[in-house]
C-alpha cells in the first residue's frame, strides 16, 4: 500500500490557534504522471469536499489492488483559514478577513522570472533534462517564499504540493450552474477528455486572465519559459479550474458520479491501471472568456430568472428581471435582465436579493465583447 496522509501545519495566526492542511498521497514519490487535486480554495464552495472524500475511498481500494502507477496528491480541504471565517453561521470564505483581505484565488506568487534567472545558462537540447532543471528551480524558489503569516503559509504549502505535478485540477463551483470549466487555450485539446467524462459541456477558454489564480500560477512558469525557449521547454504542468455545478449541488449521487469520472480520467492518463474508458466529448464546447457576458443587476432588488441553466440565448433576449422593492410605482418596478451575447446561459447567483451593479448571471458566447478587457476577465 502506498497511501499516506501528511499534515502540514500553518503559521499560528493568533495565540492558541493553529490550522492544518492534510494531503493524501498515492503512488511512489516521483512517479509519473503526477496529478494534484484540491477542493475548497474558495471556502464557501463545498461540492468538491464530498467529491474528493469519495475519490479518496476509491483510490484506497485501487491502491490495495496495486493499481496506482503514477503519483496522485489530493488535498480535500485546501483552505482551513476561510472555513474558520464563520460569522453567525455564515461562512464568507471567498475573501480573506486578514492579511490585507482579497480573494483567496487571486494574486498567487509568480515565479517565472526568478526560475528563468536560475536556469538560463543550463538549458540544453534535452527536453527531459530541461523539465527536471525547471522543477528543481521551482522547488528552490518555493523554499524562498515567505511564510510570515497564516495566508502566506497556506499558499506556500499548496504550491509546494502542486507545482511539480504534470496536472493540477482545482475544484470550485458557482452559485447555481451547469458543470463547466476554465481552461487555458493551450490546454483545450488536452483536457477535452476530462470535460467529456465530467459532463462539462461548457468550457471558458482564455490565454491569460490577469487574475494570477491558483491554476494559472501552476502553469505560469512554463508559459513564461516557453516564450524564451520554445520547443526546448514543453509544458511541465497543465492546469484547469473545474466548476462542480452550484453551491447546493451536493449529494452522494453527485459525488459518486464525479469521483467515478475522475477515476476514469486517471485510467485514461495511465496514473491508475484499468480498462481504458469510453469517452464521448462531442458536447464539449469551448467559448472565449472575453466573449462571456456578465449580466449585471440594473437596480437593487429581487432577481427572477425566466431562462433555465443550459438554455441557449440570443443577444437582446430577456433572461429575467430584477424587481425594485423601493419603486413608488410597483406596476413599473421590474427591470429586465438582457443578454448581450449569443450563447449558453450557464451560471447565475444563488442569492436572489441583489445589489445594483452586481454580475448575477453568466452567458458563454462565441464573439469577443467590446466591454470585456483582456487581462482583466475576472471580477472578484
Amino acid at each position: 500500500m502506498s497511501h499516506q496522509v501528511f499534515s502540514h501545519t500553518l503559521p499560528s495566526a493568533t495565540p492558541g490557534t493553529q490550522r492544518v492542511v492534510k494531503a493524501h498521497h498515492f503512488g511512489e514519490l516521483g512517479s509519473r504522471p503526477k496529478i494534484y487535486l484540491q477542493a475548497g480554495l474558495h471556502a464557501d464552495e463545498w461540492p468538491g469536499f464530498l467529491v474528493l472524500n469519495t475519490l479518496i475511498k476509491k483510490l484506497i481500494k485501487a491502491d490495495e489492488k496495486g493499481l496506482i502507477k503514477g503519483e496522485i496528491i489530493i488535498v480535500p480541504v485546501a483552505n482551513p483559514i476561510g472555513l474558520g471565517q464563520n460569522f453567525h453561521g455564515y461562512i464568507p470564505g471567498r475573501f480573506a478577513f486578514s492579511d490585507g483581505g482579497g480573494n483567496f484565488n487571486r494574486n498567487w506568487p509568480q515565479l517565472g522570472d526568478k526560475v528563468e534567472r536560475r536556469i538560463h545558462e543550463q538549458v540544453t537540447g534535452d527536453i527531459d533534462q530541461n523539465i527536471d532543471l525547471v522543477r528543481q528551480a521551482i522547488r528552490q524558489e518555493l523554499t524562498a517564499l515567505p511564510e510570515n503569516s497564516e495566508l502566506q503559509g497556506l499558499r506556500k504549502t499548496l504550491l509546494a504540493l502542486s507545482m511539480d505535478a504534470d496536472e493540477v485540477i482545482d475544484l470550485h463551483c458557482s452559485g447555481e450552474a451547469c458543470m463547466h470549466a476554465y481552461v487555458a487555450q493551450e490546454f483545450e485539446a488536452y483536457f477535452t477528455p476530462l470535460l467529456g467524462l465530467m459532463g462539462a459541456d461548457v468550457a471558458l477558454s482564455e490565454l491569460e486572465t490577469g487574475a494570477h489564480s491558483f491554476d494559472e500560477t501552476n502553469a505560469s512558469v512554463w508559459r513564461h519559459l516557453k516564450t524564451h525557449y520554445a520547443h526546448l521547454m514543453p509544458w511541465g504542468c497543465r492546469s484547469l479550474t473545474l466548476e462542480l455545478r452550484g453551491e447546493n449541488d451536493i449529494s452522494h449521487d453527485f459525488a459518486e458520479q464525479d469521483a467515478s469520472a475522475l477515476m476514469k480520467y486517471f485510467i485514461h492518463r495511465q496514473v491508475v491501471e484499468g480498462k481504458a474508458p469510453k469517452i464521448d466529448s462531442r458536447q464539449v464546447t469551448f467559448y472565449p472568456l472575453d466573449a462571456m457576458d456578465l449580466v449585471k443587476a440594473p437596480v437593487a432588488g429581487i432577481a427572477c430568472f425566466n431562462k433555465s441553466l443550459g438554455e441557449a440565448v440570443e443577444a437582446g433576449e430577456v433572461i429575467g428581471e430584477v424587481v425594485d422593492l423601493m419603486a413608488d410605482d410597483v406596476m413599473q418596478s421590474a427591470y429586465p435582465l438582457i443578454a448581450r451575447a449569443d450563447g449558453v446561459f450557464f451560471a447565475r447567483f444563488q442569492r436572489r436579493l441583489v445589489v445594483c451593479g452586481e454580475s448575477i448571471a453568466k452567458i458563454a458566447g462565441r464573439e469577443h465583447l467590446a466591454f470585456r478587457e483582456i487581462g482583466h476577465l475576472f471580477e472578484d
